[in-house]
């Protein structure tokens, strides 16, 4: 029944009265046409059959999709502000420079969908599928995305500043040069198998919660980690390479063969973690706090220690050759 109120409501258009009415219309099939540039704001379309159709600069802002097969449709320029397409099939959609502003996808299939540059600010994709799907310099602040699968996905530009994705699956997507400032991503698998991890390339990171995150082998070369939290997260073989991490916390986090090169961990908190066979030649550590942290075989050759605070860390198997402003107390520990 939804399928064919949908399928008439449609018709009207088609038939020429350019705007569908609001509301369900029943039971009458009808073809889709072409809806390029239609304007379907507020349309019942709940199980609608949309598949290929042709909606590239359609309005459809505040319409219902629940439920709705728009698999390989063209929504190129599209804008469904505010629409509901929850449990929607959207597989295979070309929606580049879309508006999903404020739309509700909670639990809609995206995989493989083009959606570069669209708009996604403030929607809600709990638990959506976007595992492949293409979203290179879409907007995405503020979205609501607990539980969404992103693996294999490309994010290069994105901006996920403000954005919810607490235990989202980001393994193996490319996240370089994203921006997920104040991001929320507690619990979320961004490495799901070595060498599948993500990449943060000089991403933007500032203040973002990565709280019990899996992050191991994830490429954070040149990112900006600025007042980030890393507590309890896995970052075990991560690439920190030149990373800027100041005032960061890593307290319980694992960084186990972390390679952190150059990297500015300037007033950084390790309390607690474990540091074993980590990189940091010529890393600034300058007012960090290293208590209680684990340090067999860690590199600290050439790494600036200003002001580096390790209190009764056993330091007697981490390497300090040539490393500045060693504190009075490891210099006499270290071990050359």
């Amino acid at each position: 029944m939804r399928a064919l109120a949908a399928a008439l409501a449609l018709s009207v258009v088609v038939a020429g009265a350019g705007t569908a009415p609001a509301g369900r219309i029943d039971d009458v099939p009808a073809a889709k046409g072409n809806l390029a540039g239609q304007n379907l704001a507020g349309l019942e379309l709940a199980g609608a059959d949309l598949r290929g159709a042709n909606l590239a600069g359609a309005t459809l802002d505040g319409a219902v999709l629940t439920g709705a097969t728009l698999v390989g449709a063209n929504l190129v320029g599209a804008s469904l502000r505010g629409a509901d397409l929850r449990e929607a099939y959207v597989r295979d959609v070309r929606a580049r420079g879309a508006n999903f502003s404020r739309a509700r996808l909670g639990g809609a299939d995206l995989t493989r969908a083009d959606l570069r540059t669209a708009n996604l600010e403030a929607a809600d994709l709990t638990r959506a599928v976007l595992e492949s799907a293409q979203l290179s310099g879409a907007t995405l602040n503020k979205a609501f995305l607990p539980g969404a699968r992103f693996a294999r996905a490309r994010l290069i530009g994105a901006d996920l500043s403000g954005a919810m994705l607490v235990g989202a699956d980001l393994s193996q997507a490319d996240l370089t040069r994203a921006t997920l400032a104040a991001a929320e991503l507690g619990a979320a698998r961004l490495a799901e198998y070595a060498p599948g991890a993500a990449r943060l390339t000089g991403a933007t990171l500032v203040k973002a919660n990565f709280t019990g995150a899996n992050l191991r082998n994830v490429d954070l070369r040149e990112a900006i980690l600025t007042g980030a939290t890393f507590s309890a997260a896995d970052l075990g073989g991560a690439d920190l390479t030149w990373a800027r991490a100041s005032g960061a916390k890593f307290t319980g986090a694992s960084l186990a063969w972390a390679i952190a090169y150059g990297a500015d961990f300037s007033a950084a908190d390790f309390t607690l973690a474990t540091l074993a066979h980590a990189q940091l030649v010529g890393a600034v550590l300058a007012g960090a706090d290293l208590r209680r942290a684990r340090l067999p075989a860690t590199n600290f050759e050439q790494a600036d220690l200003a002001g580096a605070e390790f209190g009764d860390t056993d330091v007697s198997h981490a390497l300090f050759n040539a490393a500045r402003n060693l504190p009075a107390g490891v210099r006499r520990a270290r071990t050359p």
